[in-house]
């Protein structure tokens, strides 16, 4: 399997998804929404998207199994398992804002080899493999060097269901509200790639998924950025939980924020 050549194509896959949901976007009506729980949405187009995936990158690794947000496949463990979020920034896309995104991350016995974030109203594409740097619209980018909260540019995400500690580190934030820039774009996996391309110096948030995260994390980790999440390990995939920054805040972050 060539991981370039596979990339190429995913890479065009997310960008006809992409222009799907843009023009998609223009003609939705407040009937065509549905309501998962509190300020969670879902639309019929969230769905179509999905089966757009799946049915263009089965294609492409045939015994390749599935993990997605909307549930069109049912999942199973595979050697190669295709990690994707249709819709990433559902409610940006219901209120007709933006940003939104298709995110699509490969993994391989339990490791990322690739991922690819596309915006399509921006139209900006971030990708990376194991074998190559990342890149935006086929150009490279690496993190900030930022080193310090203060003038620092930091995005971050409130969960649906905020607990106890998520409430704690919202306190924390606030108390950094005179020293830095806080922004919520309310797309995770493009706000993670703001990361990457050194926009943002980091990133917070809890209660996401991996398909949430998987692209971006692994675009952000090869333009040199760092992923852990809120204790400082590497389970932030499936754990729920992530800080990702340009690894020179990222400790900063984790004493005056996280706590």
């Amino acid at each position: 399997m060539n991981i370039e050549n596979i990339k190429d194509q995913v890479s065009q896959i997310a960008r006809s998804v992409g222009e799907f949901l843009k023009t998609e976007q223009a003609k939705l009506r407040k009937s065509d929404i549905e309501l998962k729980g509190t300020r969670n949405f879902v639309t019929h187009i969230d769905m179509e998207a999905e089966k757009m995936l799946v049915e263009k990158l089965e294609k492409l690794i045939p015994d390749a199994t599935f993990l997605t947000e909307e549930g069109t496949v049912s999942y199973a463990e595979g050697t190669h398992t295709w990690i994707i979020d249709p819709l990433d920034g559902t409610t940006n896309y219901v209120h007709g804002d933006t940003p939104f995104s298709v995110s699509i991350a490969l993994m391989k016995d339990k490791q990322i080899v690739l991922g690819v974030v596309y915006d399509p109203i921006a139209d900006e594409l971030y990708s990376a493999t194991e074998n190559a740097k990342a890149t935006l619209n086929g150009n490279a980018i690496k993190v900030s060097s930022h080193s310090t909260l203060t003038n620092g540019y930091i995005g971050f995400g409130i969960p649906y269901s905020l607990d106890e500690r998520g409430e704690k580190i919202l306190r924390n934030a606030i108390e950094q509200f005179r020293r830095c820039s806080f922004r919520i774009k309310g797309s995770a996996a493009v706000e993670i790639c703001y990361v990457a391309c050194g926009r943002s110096d980091a990133y917070f948030h809890s209660g996401l998924s991996p398909w949430d995260v998987a692209a971006g994390c692994f675009i952000l980790e090869c333009a040199g950025g760092k992923n852990t999440d809120f204790s400082g390990e590497n389970n932030y995939v499936f754990n729920k939980e992530l800080v990702a920054s340009n690894g020179s805040i990222h400790q900063e972050i984790m004493e005056r924020i996280i706590g």
